[in-house]
């Protein structure tokens, strides 16, 4: 794993399931990072525990090395032509297909029906999640660890982001009536103490929610290896819907609903597909993209209608949990 001193990423093993004990069994091995160029080749275990299903990277990068793995990560992207023409024509898709309003709801966290409070996104990003929200009344606050993307959040939307781990911040306890993480718990090394930190942070009655990949879904069924949702070496814990709800009721979540959605099946065929080409070493002419695209429309009707008998092979869980 080694390409020089500064880039060598440490790591630690982790032989058995953080959740329920047992070991785990070789999922993949020898992947590599075809999205952002870390360097290393990775190994992903699953549990045996067919009531868990958890999966996870065993050896894991350790906490103090983690940081690399991010150094060229989506979030130190600038905004480009290129990048607001392709949402604009994802979009232009969702509303043609019908789905505008679905994945409308996704984006806002299935919140769209709560009455604005006070609300908190742990993994902020680039902040446009949460200048929607205030926009729709919700007094809100981020959470980053990345420096460069809390700095940019603030510059360019006004809004105040924590600097730093969750668990360390000293945040008021039940200072939130919403916490919510799209694509964030698989990439932290202890979910459970996660949970637990946001309920302690939640007011009586708040809710958080969480979106993370579904290693159960149909993409990965399909993909395998090259699914997009396994992203090494940032996604060190892949859930499945047992694992997920396993998660929240160690965190002492009284209520809690674990289900699938299919709604990002398009674009996670979409991904999954490039990395398919990326693994091949092959071009991605103009003509093939087209294809693509053809083909993630018809992966995604498919998922939706399969997904009313198979309630669990949407890509990605989502998570609501109630204090």
């Amino acid at each position: 794993m080694i390409l020089d001193e500064n880039q060598e990423i440490r790591t630690r093993p982790c032989p058995d399931c953080c959740l329920c004990g047992a070991p785990g069994q070789p999922l993949y091995e020898g992947l590599e990072d075809r999205l952002f160029g870390s360097p290393g080749r990775w190994n992903l275990k699953q549990c045996s525990n067919p009531g868990c299903g958890l999966a996870w990277m065993d050896p894991m990068p350790i906490e103090e090395d983690i940081g690399k793995t991010y150094r060229t990560y989506y979030t130190h992207e600038r905004e480009t032509f290129l990048r607001r023409v392709s949402r604009g024509l994802y979009r232009i898709f969702r509303v043609f297909f019908g789905v505008e309003r679905r994945w409308r709801r996704a984006y806002l966290m299935y919140l769209d029906r709560t009455p604005p409070g006070r609300l908190l996104e742990i993994g902020c990003g680039d902040g446009r999640r949460l200048a929607l929200f205030k926009s729709r009344g919700w007094e809100v606050e981020g959470q980053e660890v990345d420096q460069r993307a809390a700095a940019q959040v603030f510059e360019r939307y006004g809004i105040k982001v924590h600097l730093g781990g969750i668990e360390h911040l000293g945040l008021r306890e039940a200072g939130y009536d919403a916490i919510i993480m799209n694509h964030v718990i698989e990439h932290v090394r202890d979910p459970v103490g996660l949970l637990t930190e946001c309920r302690r942070l939640l007011k009586p009655g708040g809710v958080l929610v969480a979106r993370t990949p579904n290693i159960e879904s149909r993409g990965h069924q399909v993909f395998r290896s090259c699914w997009r949702g396994l992203e090494p070496p940032r996604h060190l814990r892949i859930f499945s819907g047992n694992a997920l709800r396993s998660c929240a009721e160690k965190a002492g979540f009284p209520h809690i609903d674990v289900r699938a959605e299919a709604v990002n099946a398009g674009g996670m065929y979409w991904m999954s597909h490039g990395i398919v080409i990326k693994e091949k070493q092959t071009a991605w002419p103009v003509a093939q993209s087209l294809s693509g695209l053809v083909r993630a429309a018809g992966f995604f009707f498919v998922e939706l209608l399969l997904s009313r008998r198979q309630p669990w092979i949407g890509e990605e869980l989502v998570l609501k949990a109630g204090k």
